[in-house]
C-alpha cells in the first residue's frame, strides 16, 4: 500500500488476552487475531484520507466477528480544489485634481492564495473607486484680461486662467482648476466633512519648510 504511515490505531471492539480461562477456572480458551485482510482503498476522493485494514478474533478454531483495525493515512491521486482569497486593497491612487472632483482607484487580487485546482475565484469587485477634492474651484475674475498671460507668468493647465508666479505654490488656489498648486503640495490622506479625502496645508510656514523637499522627491 503506498503511502506513508504517520500513525496506527489499534482498536480492538472486544479485547481478549491470547488466553482466556472460563468462568470455572477449570479449562483454558484458546484464542488469537486472525491474519491481517487487505488494505481499504483511500477513504477520500482528493487529498488526505485513511485507508484500514481489520483482523478478526479466533477462539477455538471459530473465527468471531470480534475486529482489530488498522488505520493509515493515505493520498488520493486527485489534489482537492483550494479557493482564492483576496490580497490586500493598493494604496488609493493620487488625485488628479486640486478642486472640482477627482477620481481616486484602488485595486486588490485574488492571489491570497491564488485559486488552484477548479477552487473557486474570489466573489466581489477586484477595485474601488471614490471622489477626491471635490471642493469648488476658484472662479475666474470677470475683470480677467488674457493679455497678462503674454508676460511672466503662471499659466494654468486650463489655458483659461493665468496668475502672477508669486502665487504659484502659495497653498491657497488661484488658478481656475486649483493647477498651481497641484505639483507643489502634499495631498494628505485626512478624514474631511466635505469627503475631498484629501486637505491643503493652511499654513504657509509649515508649507515653505517642506517645499524644498518636495521639489528634491519630484525632480
Amino acid at each position: 500500500m503506498d503511502g506513508q504511515i504517520f500513525r496506527r490505531w489499534m482498536l480492538a471492539i472486544y479485547i481478549i488476552s491470547s488466553t482466556i480461562y472460563q468462568c470455572d477456572g477449570r479449562r483454558p480458551v484458546e484464542g488469537h487475531w486472525g491474519e491481517w485482510g487487505p488494505w481499504s482503498g483511500c477513504a477520500a476522493s482528493c487529498g488526505s484520507g485513511i485507508s484500514t485494514r481489520t483482523a478478526k478474533w479466533i477462539m477455538n478454531g471459530i473465527t468471531t466477528q470480534h475486529l482489530f483495525y488498522d488505520l493509515m493515512e493515505c493520498s488520493a491521486e486527485v489534489k482537492c480544489p483550494a479557493d482564492g482569497y483576496w490580497g490586500m486593497w493598493t494604496r488609493w491612487s493620487n488625485c488628479p485634481v486640486m478642486c472640482g472632483g477627482g477620481v481616486q482607484k484602488r485595486h486588490r487580487k485574488c492571489d491570497n492564495p491564488k485559486p488552484t485546482n477548479g477552487g473557486r475565484e474570489c466573489g466581489g469587485r477586484d477595485s474601488e473607486q471614490q471622489i477626491c477634492n471635490n471642493r469648488t474651484c476658484p472662479g475666474i475674475p470677470k475683470d480677467f484680461d488674457p493679455i497678462i498671460c503674454m508676460t511672466d507668468v503662471f499659466i494654468c493647465k486650463s489655458a483659461k486662467f493665468c496668475i502672477p508666479r508669486k502665487f504659484e505654490c502659495d497653498a491657497k488656489l488661484d488658478c481656475d482648476d486649483g493647477s498651481d498648486e497641484i505639483d507643489c503640495v502634499i495631498a494628505v490622506q485626512s478624514k474631511t466633512t466635505d469627503n475631498s479625502g484629501y486637505r491643503l496645508f493652511t499654513s504657509t510656514k509649515e508649507f515653505i519648510f517642506l517645499f524644498p523637499i518636495l521639489r528634491l522627491v519630484w525632480s
